[in-house]
């Protein structure tokens, strides 16, 4: 019988810090069971490095009921492999209704094998969201042992993959309904029709670039106040991230409109 994996690469995307403290709980399951770990943010990660390990992980947010546009970015670069072992994980404030089985289904294309999953609730910082749909404190205490012992699982699973013919992969029913329309229609131009525009006061505006310098797509440049592109994922960061609350953003209609 062979021996486990011994190197992991663990690809996070995570604004809040949400997600990450999972990735840091199965990294620690992993390294309980003698397996290297290689911790990456998504925005740093280099697709060609997957192949330098035995495993893969990626793990991400759920954003308007799917992974966000730099997750799928980066999972449509990733090298061409042969039944590479790979995991997935994701934080989410509502439904994360077909993700993990979109992510898995991504991967596959691209020659890897999801051994197993991790999904459990985060606390949500959108900003329509303020007094409700809030996951208070998760992942709680809880959540992260469960994912420090899915980290303790995956290398046997991982080493099963490799010798068992018949390893049974994860199978994720699929969510229709409300919540897979939703998924479908918040996507591209219709966010700009749905959701409200992000702009800047100028007068208020420091240029100080923070807006630009942790935008997850890269959608935001100084010209010289922060000009947002059509690369823009919604995920208003900048608005929640501005240290001098420069960008003006009016909810009032959508709330009104969900009843929030």
């Amino acid at each position: 019988m062979s021996e486990p994996s011994r190197s992991a690469l663990v690809i996070t995307f995570s604004q809040t810090g949400n997600t990450q403290q999972v990735a840091e709980a199965i990294g620690r399951g992993l390294r309980g069971r003698g397996v290297a770990v290689t911790s990456r943010d998504l925005p740093e990660a280099r697709p060609e490095e997957v192949a330098e390990h035995d495993i893969l992980g990626i793990g991400t947010p759920v954003f308007y009921y799917r992974e966000p546009e730099p997750v799928k970015a980066f999972l449509a670069r990733l090298p061409r492999a042969r039944r590479k072992p790979a995991f997935t994980f994701i934080t989410h404030g509502g439904n994360p209704v077909n993700t993990l089985r979109r992510m898995q289904k991504q991967l596959g294309a691209r020659g890897y094998t999801v051994v197993n999953s991790f999904s459990c609730p985060g606390y949500d910082t959108y900003p329509m969201f303020f007094r409700v749909f809030r996951q208070w404190g998760r992942p709680n205490e809880q959540d992260l042992a469960d994912a420090e012992a899915m980290g303790g699982r995956l290398p046997d699973e991982c080493r099963w993959l490799t010798d068992e013919k018949r390893f049974a992969t994860p199978k994720y029913p699929f969510v229709g309904g409300q919540m897979f329309v939703r998924s479908l229609v918040c996507r591209g131009g219709m966010m700009k029709r749905l959701f409200p525009a992000l702009e800047v006061d100028p007068e208020v505006c420091t240029r100080c670039g923070e807006c630009a310098r942790t935008c997850p797509a890269g959608a935001i440049t100084l010209d010289p106040t922060p000009t947002i592109s059509d690369d823009c994922i919604w995920c208003y960061q900048c608005e929640r991230i501005c240290p001098v609350q420069a960008f003006r953003t009016d909810w009032t209609k959508l709330r009104e409109k969900m009843g929030v």
